[in-house]
């Protein structure tokens, strides 16, 4: 994003808060307007310490990370953006110090923290960072007229125009929840917004300004909301005041809608299907509602994730998803396994499950004639979860291997509010 635009998520972040939270903000950001760009200008290694410290004399506060961290600062973060666990850590430190400075009457340090936090979304969804710029180029060869045209800054040179926000919702009962969750709705962001790539660089390269613009606005609005998120998570964590069906709203997690953070799948099939399976062959083959086989032997449609394993062509007859957890939130991880009667036939399969990269479950072999099995798994302190499907047919029966994982979820360990801080970090 630009200067402009970077400003504008977290002015409309901010008119989308609570009243009684809009009136605390909103003269503070207009008293500090370039809070959302403060990375850019402090992060700047051309400009020199004497004329920052002339800006904001405590711009490192808010600017520079731990030493103990991976990077200095935002801009110096090694990890690739595609890898969001990997910035957990960004999130956890700028949260923590907002919600320290709110408890701290300190209403500037909070905007300043939200605004670094704001800038993070702002990148991360901007298309000129999340494109592969070198494959963009040879994809959209710039015309003969448009010669030296320069992509990153190109597209970001377009100030796209902030939509409509929802009300805004919290995101975790502590910080660390609130990163675990923000990494995972910044992967989702990222797919969202590469989808506006090459229409903007189309309306650009056309000469099209509305268009441009009209293109540059679904990031900016993404990027709003995620702030607009962050900054209530914030002052509830700081308050305290989260009432019972917001916790119990976050009592736990639907992994059907969990982006994995890691996965393999038959690249023929695809990835795990939502809420049913597909029938064979999957060459445009519609999506087939799951139901799965009760114990008494009737069929009932279940929600939640169809699998196949993989062919072995290329590999071992399984597939996956793997899911990163938070530290010691979440006691268990429930679901039903069977298969989609209605489209196996003579498949059949293992359900598998690993935490931390160890097996701690391994289903009989399951067909279609199979009931349904509920099965419940106490995390402890696991920091990843793997859900698996072994081909149990030697690859006999590949297209008709359809598994299903009806209704699985993370279940935390109790609703209520964690502590949010040492005592010694506010």
């Amino acid at each position: 994003m630009n200067g402009i635009a970077h400003q504008n998520i977290l002015r409309s972040a901010f008119s989308v808060q609570p009243e009684e939270l809009q009136e605390h903000l909103v003269p503070v950001e207009a008293a500090n307007p370039q809070a959302s760009n403060y990375p850019d200008i402090f992060d700047d290694p051309t400009k020199p310490e004497t004329e920052k410290d002339i800006l904001d004399p405590d711009w490192r506060s808010f600017c520079l990370f731990p030493e103990n961290m991976d990077g200095r600062n935002l801009h110096a973060w090694p990890h690739p953006n595609t890898k969001q666990t990997l910035w957990r850590p960004v999130t956890e430190h700028l949260l923590s110090r907002a919600v320290g400075a709110w408890r701290n009457d300190d209403l500037t340090a909070f905007v300043k923290f939200i605004g670094c936090m704001s800038h993070f979304f702002g990148d991360t969804t901007q298309p000129a960072h999340i494109a592969d710029l070198e494959f963009i180029e040879q994809l959209m060869a710039a015309r003969s007229s448009m010669q030296g045209f320069h992509y990153h800054t190109g597209m970001e040179a377009v100030t796209g125009e902030c939509g409509v926000l929802r009300p805004p919702q919290l995101l975790g009962l502590c910080v660390e929840e609130t990163a675990w969750r923000v990494a995972n709705m910044n992967t989702r962001a990222m797919r969202e917004c590469r989808c506006y790539i090459v229409p903007l660089l189309q309306a650009i390269f056309e000469g099209d300004t509305n268009a441009a613009i009209k293109h540059a606005g679904p990031p900016v609005t993404i990027a709003a909301q995620l702030t607009a998120d962050l900054t209530y998570t914030a002052w509830r964590l700081a308050t305290g005041s989260i009432s019972t069906s917001e916790r119990n709203a976050l009592a736990s997690v639907d992994l059907r809608l969990w982006l994995p953070d890691d996965s393999k799948h038959d690249s023929v099939y695809g990835d795990a299907i939502l809420d049913g399976n597909r029938a064979t062959p999957p060459g445009g083959a519609p999506i087939v509602p799951a139901r799965i086989r009760s114990a008494y032997g009737e069929l009932r449609i279940a929600k939640g994730l169809g699998m196949l394993p993989h062919s072995g062509m290329w590999g071992v007859r399984e597939c996956y998803v793997r899911y990163e957890l938070p530290p010691a939130l979440f006691e268990s991880f429930e679901a039903e396994i069977g298969m989609n009667a209605d489209i196996t036939t003579a498949g059949a399969v293992y359900f598998v499950i690993e935490r931390d990269d160890r097996e701690v479950f391994h289903s009989r072999r399951m067909t279609a004639t199979s009931p349904a099995m509920p099965v419940s798994l106490r995390l402890g302190a696991g920091r990843t979860l793997t859900l698996k499907v072994v081909d149990a047919n030697d690859g006999k029966t590949f297209w008709n291997n359809h598994a299903f994982w009806a209704e699985p979820r993370l279940v935390r360990i109790s609703t209520r509010i964690p502590r949010i801080l040492p005592p010694n970090t506010i």
